[in-house]
């Protein structure tokens, strides 16, 4: 008797095991599918009654894309952003979404170019009229042929064409720029891009790489003379409080995808792969509109703090684009060939009139 009722605890015992494991292994609460993203700039923080003003921060496309996947998938994922480039520079956290160690990448992408060259095509300076024109232009038949290139090369898949700045444009401690010969003796800081080192050479000034960190330092202390930036990170990085003139030439448009490893992807079901590329989309969408509005806000600040910010004027505009956009097209050919430059230069032309018409 006593032996039966101590297998009958045994056997209890070992049923409340297998449920409790049962629970665990099939509780949304605990068997959540974790995504990780990078970006590396710090979080917008924005409510109803404040804001950072980090409207332009491509931690933006991480934050809105991480409220509308966990939602759209009932808490199945999480996703979990590490801001600031707690995952390395553009390129290592580039190089970690290739790997798969980092799933998700939200950095501009600049260094794409180094493993697939033929993405220098979409960077020649004053290539689309607008950022409408080279919405329409990435999102059809040309930048998905350019994606499936990237995915190949790479194994990172662009899951949706956006933009930082959007433009980069020229700031400078030393003196007022009206025309591309004003960069004349001035050192500018760069992104990681060779066709933007080549665009500043071009256009008279010395590209400088100096890391991120270091911008306001390496201003103050006369390391560079200006920086070649979009406007909303001008504040970002504390270069307002050295620089005292801006041009709005507008000569780089600033690509700022979102990313995933391609392999990640496959290996999600068809529903999760909808659900991912719809809310990497609308995190897009958010991303260009805040961009905009920032680009906005950021002047109306300058200008209060008394930095110039200087339009070109018609004539003005025309030599930013014969001094730049013409040996930038011949540059770029030499990197990669005709045939990308080429389909870029019509596919643009062709958006550019269906938008606008002739």
């Amino acid at each position: 008797m006593e032996c039966n009722k101590e297998n009958f605890v045994r056997f209890m015992f070992f049923l409340v095991v297998i449920a409790f494991t049962f629970f665990m292994s099939t509780s949304p609460a605990l068997s959540k599918k974790v995504i990780k993203i990078g970006s590396y700039d710090p979080p917008l923080e924005l409510t109803m009654d404040k804001t950072n003003g980090n409207y332009a921060s491509t931690n933006v496309k991480a934050q809105v894309f991480k409220t509308l996947f966990e939602g759209a998938t009932g808490g199945r994922y999480e996703v979990k952003i590490y801001p600031n480039a707690q995952l390395g520079n553009d390129r290592e956290g580039l190089e970690m979404c290739k790997k798969g160690s980092m799933e998700m990448n939200a950095y501009p992408g600049n260094p794409m170019s180094n493993w697939v060259p033929e993405v220098l095509a979409y960077q020649v300076p004053y290539l689309f009229k607008d950022t409408t024109v080279a919405k329409r232009v990435m999102e059809g038949s040309l930048g998905e042929e350019l994606r499936q290139l990237i995915i190949k090369k790479t194994g990172i898949r662009v899951l949706a064409w956006g933009f930082e700045g959007p433009y980069v444009n020229f700031q400078s401690i030393k003196k007022p720029i009206r025309v591309p010969s004003d960069l004349k003796g001035q050192k500018i800081r760069v992104m990681e891009s060779k066709s933007i080192h080549e665009t500043v050479r071009v256009a008279g000034g010395t590209p400088t790489p100096i890391p991120w960190p270091e911008i306001y330092t390496s201003l103050q202390q006369g390391v560079i003379d200006g920086m070649g930036c979009p406007l909303p990170f001008v504040r970002m990085s504390k270069a307002d409080e050295v620089i005292k003139y801006i041009n709005k030439a507008d000569f780089y448009l600033a690509f700022s995808n979102l990313h995933v490893n391609e392999k990640f992807y496959q290996g999600l079901s068809p529903e999760d792969r909808y659900l991912l590329k719809k809310c990497a989309y609308e995190a897009m969408r958010v991303y260009d509109g805040m961009v905009l509005f920032a680009e906005k806000v950021e002047i109306d600040y300058f200008k209060s703090k008394g930095i110039e910010v200087y339009y070109p004027t018609a004539a003005e505009m025309e030599i930013w684009k014969k001094t730049i956009k013409p040996h930038m097209v011949k540059w770029t050919k030499d990197q990669i060939g005709s045939e990308w430059v080429d389909k870029f230069v019509k596919a643009s032309a062709r958006a550019e009139k269906e938008l606008y018409g002739d």
